[in-house]
């Protein structure tokens, strides 16, 4: 591979980048993601046709337990979906991706973000829960224009592809006016990521929309389903964010979920951060099933979740966050044992690291010493492990597509399913001997070890680079939108 300080050996000029300044010199190439695919070359200069793409000679981290893990393999994408996985694929139609020193894995799937908060990212690393419900719900979200919200959501979301996420789950909870909600739809749009909209509340009024809620879901979802959301067959799909018991009353609750259901979307919800209850109250109203999915469910009974996992529904742990503000405990172990579907979310770069490295990794060996303190305690040595690596990239992919009812078209290197896929360098410094690709990619790799990302079989990072023409022309905005934001609200 190509490396990514080198772009006027590619023909580039530097005055076209944009440098964000991290320790890689990661750019936003000043071109888009098709021509990029146009642009890659094999060792021997092979180009081909951007519609087929080779990726030769890899280590496939499949995450498909029918094929596992596969040395020295080639993977053939065509039409933006995996055709053919093989030890040798010949095809000279198509453009040659070097993978010799790389790990091949499925996109990371985001199950929680909320990508608008890009544009205020690192003010609330000494913030609890209470002081983000009143800070961040209460007062900056009110500021936030339509530009704002397609600000962070297009900063944010190339944030993710940097750091090798290429499917999220967007909670959008400024939905101020239509124009927000558009607008923000166009940042995801404009980033190339694969996206679940999660259209919430307004963020204009706390009190009225966070607080024992009589206000049903805003009917704009309506018009989100009919006209901007259409067919189900693309990359950015239609959810509803919805306040849930712990937020509104059962009638909201009711409609919600009801209204949800007939749009035939699935809804996403916060629950468990003040107390139990929530899952028992959603069960009395009859209202539970598998198109729901929970986020953080911290203080949940374990009948709850049991609940949930009886009712096909799916559990988003954001664990730095949830430490931080005081929600409790990440609730991994208590979903596992529930039977539900298990997932990691980011949840805010207000306050925490946006890459699901740090999450997944978090996640993993905080339910290690939760599942091993009773041994501890008792002055005795462990004998094994709870959780393995495996079972958590199984967390940041497969599982997190589960979580989005995506299952069936990312999460896996599976002939058939749509072509996102993450390579991880391994000649970095941390990242090389690999021993072990999947312990390399857990516990030993980060974002700076990214180095090509390709979303629907085209490329949206190459060598390090992001191929972004709408950030790379925005960046100067967004600093000025952050700090008005910051300033009306007496942050700044």
């Amino acid at each position: 591979m190509n490396k990514q300080n080198d772009a006027e050996r590619r023909g580039v000029s530097r005055r076209n980048y944009l440098k964000f300044g991290s320790a890689t010199a990661l750019s936003i190439g000043a071109i888009d993601s098709a021509t990029a695919t146009a642009r890659m070359e094999s060792s021997d200069q092979h180009q081909g046709s951007p519609d087929r793409i080779v990726i030769k000679n890899g280590t496939l981290v499949t995450v498909d337990p029918d094929r596992g893990i596969l040395h020295d393999t080639d993977l053939l994408i065509a039409d933006g979906a995996i055709e053919r996985i093989d030890e040798s694929i010949d095809e000279p139609s198509a453009a040659h991706l070097d993978a010799e020193d790389a790990i091949v894995l499925p996109g990371f799937v985001n199950s929680h973000l909320h990508t608008w908060q890009a544009g205020v990212r690192g003010i609330a690393g000494n913030w609890s829960f209470s002081e983000y419900l009143e800070t961040m719900l209460g007062e900056i979200s009110r500021h936030y224009r339509p530009a704002d919200a397609y600000l962070g959501n297009l900063f944010g979301a190339v944030d993710q592809l940097n750091a090798g996420t290429t499917t999220i789950l967007d909670w959008f909870h400024i939905a101020n006016s239509p124009s927000h909600t558009d607008r923000a739809i166009d940042g995801l749009e404009d980033a190339g990521i694969r996206a679940v909209f999660a259209h919430g509340p307004p963020g204009d009024d706390s009190a009225t929309w966070w607080e024992d809620s009589a206000e049903p879901h805003p009917d704009d979802i309506r018009r989100l389903h009919r006209e901007r959301f259409p067919s189900a067959d693309r990359r950015l799909t239609l959810a509803m964010g919805i306040r849930g018991p712990d937020y509104s009353t059962d009638e909201v609750v009711t409609h919600d979920i009801e209204l949800a259901r007939e749009l035939g979307l699935p809804a996403s919800m916060h629950i468990g951060s003040l107390g139990p209850g929530g899952v028992s109250t959603l069960d009395e109203l009859g209202l539970l099933g598998d198109d729901l999915n929970y986020v953080h469910a911290n203080r949940l009974t374990q009948a709850e979740f049991d609940r949930i996992g009886d009712s096909g529904g799916s559990v988003s742990t954001t664990p730095e966050v949830e430490m931080q503000m005081g929600m409790g405990m990440p609730a991994l172990r208590e979903t596992i044992d529930g039977g539900a579907t298990p997932a990691v979310g980011v949840d805010i770069v207000s306050n925490v690291s946006s890459d699901l490295f740090t999450q997944t990794r978090t996640a993993l060996q905080v339910q290690r010493a939760l599942d091993t303190q009773p041994t501890v305690e008792q002055n005795e040595q462990i004998e094994t492990v709870s959780l393995s690596a495996r079972r958590a990239l199984e967390l940041a992919t497969i599982d997190g597509a589960r979580a989005l009812g995506l299952d069936d078209t990312i999460g896996s290197l599976t002939p058939g399913k749509r072509a996102d896929i993450t390579l991880v360098r391994t000649t970095d410094i941390n990242t090389t001997p690999v021993h072990d690709p999947v312990e390399t990619v857990v516990f030993q790799a980060g974002v700076a070890n990214i180095d090509t990302v390709l979303v629907d079989g085209r490329i949206v990072k190459k060598d390090g680079v992001l191929y972004n023409d709408p950030a790379r022309k925005h960046r100067d905005q967004l600093v000025q939108s952050g700090r008005r934001i910051l300033r009306e609200s007496d942050l700044h």
